[in-house]
């Protein structure tokens, strides 16, 4: 078995585990939004719970990060699985508010495990392969989440939200055996305690480039968090009750877990393509043009009315996939220059899940003052700003 072969099939392993448990977190942003109040939870306390898990990952991302450096991926990896299929059968339960928050942190713990082994499997191989397999993993890991929302919103609208929730945990389990199965790489590096740099966590955040590539990451986080987190709530705001959609009897469910699924299944199928386009072109090159076919897509779906919104979102969700894929793999590229490789990339996606925390929140709370569009609109701005700066300190710093 060529080396190549060996990275994917690590890679698709880990990526289906990771995507089997993924499906009941997804399936909260779809359903969590309309069913609040029939579940006993005011609609101010669903931008909580959808970061409550973010929130606790900037202290479980470092722990994992260091959990895998010392013992290897094996053994965290499987008991994130686990966590991750026990918070799922949580959530059909329904019990209120506390039950959904100490689920919502659970599955933050697990997350953290399930990323960090993604972006191990990732790590492992050639650098010139490192965005194609990034555009794999978080491709296959959205079929997760696209088939949950699809399938949650369908049962949902037909037998209401213990079925949909039930289902999807069922799906959630399977991901046990699968990491189970896992094959991981003899070679992957562990370190002892004594071995790990006096500088601890800030040696992450020594050069520009380490700077601006985490600020981007918190920005991208920041607006996937915002617009994934209300895409129900302002495609229905948008289109109203008169919309295409709606004549076609088609319920809000549905039509939500349809719209993220737009999203999700942008990573499937075009995040490998966009991975391996930047393996040729640079990371940083691809991330700022995908970024300014963002906000111009943006600004349509915020000025325009009817369906054309929806092709909007479509441009907007297709970007968005390969910057995220883009940022991934250029913070893999910088975490194996860097003395602490585990330490980097627990950074990035510390910062990352900053920007998702603080998504939900500030859109939440501005969304009656502001309403949506200026929310969207302000923060991927400031995602615009933070990816042209890691360009530029890129090619002023490493060269292409």
């Amino acid at each position: 078995m060529t080396e190549n072969t060996s990275s994917m099939r690590l890679v698709l392993a880990v990526a289906a585990a990771t995507g089997l448990s993924i499906m009941g977190d997804s399936l909260m942003y779809s359903l969590l939004p309309i069913d609040a109040p029939a579940l006993g939870i005011a609609l101010p306390l669903v931008g909580v719970l959808l970061s409550a898990n973010r929130l606790v990952r900037l202290v479980s991302n470092t722990w994992a990060a260091d959990i895998f450096a010392r013992v290897g991926s094996r053994l965290p990896f499987l008991l994130s699985a686990v966590l991750g299929a026990i918070v799922a059968v949580i959530y059909s339960v329904g019990w209120g508010f506390t039950v959904f928050l100490l689920a919502r942190i659970g599955w933050g713990v697990a997350w953290s495990g399930l990323r960090q082994g993604g972006f191990e499997a990732v790590g492992q191989s050639e650098s010139h392969l490192r965005g194609r397999l990034m555009g794999v993993l978080w491709g296959t890991v959205r079929l997760g989440s696209a088939i949950s929302v699809v399938l949650g919103g369908f049962l949902h609208d037909r037998w209401g939200f213990r079925a949909a929730a039930g289902v999807v945990a069922a799906l959630t389990v399977l991901a046990i055996p699968v990491a189970w199965r896992i094959r991981w790489h003899k070679n992957l590096p562990t370190v002892r305690p004594d071995m790990l740099p006096d500088g601890g966590w800030r040696d992450t955040v020594k050069t520009p480039v380490q700077r601006w590539m985490l600020t981007s990451g918190l920005m991208e986080g920041m607006f996937e968090g915002a617009v994934i987190s209300t895409a129900s709530l302002f495609l229905t705001r948008q289109m109203g009750a008169q919309s295409p959609l709606a004549a076609l009897g088609i319920g809000v469910g549905t039509v939500s877990g349809l719209l993220l699924a737009v999203r999700f299944t942008a990573d499937l199928i075009f995040a490998p393509v966009i991975g391996a386009i930047s393996d040729r072109v640079g990371q940083p090159k691809t991330a700022i043009l995908l970024t300014t076919v963002m906000f111009g897509g943006m600004v349509g779906a915020t000025t325009a009315s009817g369906m054309a919104i929806i092709g909007y979102l479509i441009v907007v969700f297709i970007c968005g996939a390969g910057l995220f894929v883009t940022l991934s793999a250029a913070s893999s590229h910088i975490a194996a220059k860097s003395a602490t490789p585990h330490r980097f990339i627990g950074m990035f996606t510390t910062a990352n899940d900053a920007g998702m925390a603080a998504g939900p929140l500030l859109v939440y709370a501005l969304a009656d003052v502001t309403g949506l569009s200026p929310v969207y609109l302000g923060v991927l701005a400031l995602v615009l700003i933070a990816v042209w700066r890691f360009w530029r300190v890129t090619a002023k710093n490493q060269p292409e």
